[in-house]
């Protein structure tokens, strides 16, 4: 009989599976399974070994917490400060991150200048050094990164004369007054802010018309450090503790700005007015005494009513603090220093009052900051604007807005909103 393909059934052979007989129509083809991709090779990052080691230090973190925070051995960190080993591209990512640093500084070949504020005001000169946590040592940086990048945008920017002005002779109360006119800010003005926030604006607006570039740092505890400053006659900086409340902001600004006009930018915390018991830097009194006389002029709050009928030994309730207060817009105890300062209260009083300090009154929500708000508060409101107008000529890529700003890019209508027209946020300016 002839073998009829048609007639054909299953017959397995070895190492082949064939079909005899017609193929049914309903049978669909299996494709194939294919074949796993080779897995790729892990990049490592060629970083030069001493600048880990660098970052790391001047981060003031310690290899061990580093580590942790990384989720890794100390022997494994240890290696890449060693060149033993070498992050992946992800580690270096994530090391990057963590001491506050652009992945591109762990590639340079030599460790770059390390900076620092001129004097730490904190501390007296016989005490010893107070360590600066993590946080507040990339405030440090951050304030002196923006200010390189406004003067490599603005090379021609002219100096503030102001800057390292104060004469030996002049006391308090007169370079206050100096310091009032070069501000430009009538009592009229400052009555008429709004509310705290409204005030903090308009000091900070009058500075940066003067060419002061004004910054907010944050994640660093105001009892560590409440501002500080760069006393650089060209674009000095002023940064405050965003984390402190609008009163003690407006202080420790108008504070700075004593530091300035001696010539003099360090790191303060205040502490003459935190622990008025205990010894204080010289310059700290100077500069507290200095920002309560430019707040609250002697001569108009003299003349007040009520001020003016006191008597040395007046005793005061809060309620007429809280109104003076809120008329210079400043906390209580300033007010009741510069009381004080002016023979219209005792220290027996001032001191009984403070012992037992009466919470200053929250100012009323407003609502949660959006991006732009921050933004404009964080990096100021010329440093925004010069970056900005950069991008918009080209001069920077999106990327590098992103990075200067620390904003994603469609964030970038809101802050230009922000920087025009009228604060719907605090009742100022912007």
């Amino acid at each position: 009989m002839t073998d009829n393909p048609s007639r054909r059934r299953g017959r397995k052979d070895e190492g082949q599976l064939s079909v005899w007989g017609p193929e049914p129509e309903a049978t669909p083809t299996v494709p194939a399974t294919p074949k796993r991709a080779p897995r790729s090779r892990r990049q490592f990052a060629h970083i030069n070994p001493a600048m880990a080691d660098w970052a790391r230090m001047t981060a003031n973190i310690t290899v061990e917490a580093a580590a942790k925070r990384l989720g890794i051995k100390v022997e494994t960190l240890l290696s890449w400060e060693t060149g033993t080993g070498k992050p992946s591209i992800p580690q270096l990512r994530r090391l990057a991150k963590l001491y506050h640093r652009p992945m591109a500084a762990f590639y340079l070949p030599a460790r770059p200048r390390n900076f620092t504020v001129a004097k730490d005001f904190r501390r007296l000169p016989d005490q010893a050094p107070i360590a600066y946590s993590t946080a507040l040592l990339f405030a440090f940086r951050v304030a002196d990164y923006r200010r390189d990048v406004v003067l490599e945008l603005e090379p021609e920017t002219p100096p503030v004369d102001f800057v390292g002005s104060a004469t030996d002779g002049e006391r308090g109360e007169d370079l206050a007054a100096r310091a009032r006119e070069l501000l430009g800010v009538s009592l009229e003005d400052q009555h008429a802010w709004k509310d705290h926030y409204a005030a903090l604006n308009g000091w900070k607006n009058a500075l940066e018309e003067l060419g002061v570039l004004v910054f907010h740092f944050s994640g660093v505890d105001p009892r560590e450090v409440r501002g500080f400053s760069l006393s650089e006659r060209v674009l000095p900086v002023i940064a405050l503790n965003g984390g402190d409340a609008p009163n003690g902001r407006i202080f420790t600004l108008i504070h700075e700005v004593g530091h300035l006009l001696l010539g003099e930018g360090g790191s303060c915390d205040l502490a003459e007015l935190s622990h008025p018991s205990g010894p204080a830097v010289p310059a700290e009194v100077f500069c507290n005494a200095f920002a309560g006389a430019v707040l609250v002029p002697g001569d108009a709050l003299v003349a007040d009513r009520v001020v003016a009928r006191a008597a040395a030994a007046s005793t005061w309730t809060d309620e007429d603090l809280d109104r003076l207060a809120t008329r210079f817009r400043v906390s209580r105890e300033v007010l009741l220093r510069r009381l004080l300062a002016l023979g219209r209260t005792s220290l027996d009083f001032y001191r009984q009052w403070r012992a037992n300090l009466p919470t200053e009154r929250k100012q009323k929500a407003i609502g949660r900051p959006g991006v732009a708000v921050m933004t404009v508060r964080d990096v100021g409101k010329p440093f925004a604007r010069l970056v900005i107008d950069a991008y918009r000529s080209n001069m920077l890529t999106g990327g590098d807005v992103s990075e200067l700003l620390g904003i994603r890019l469609r964030h970038l209508p809101a802050v230009e909103a922000r920087l025009a027209g009228v604060d719907m946020f605090t009742g100022g300016e912007r």
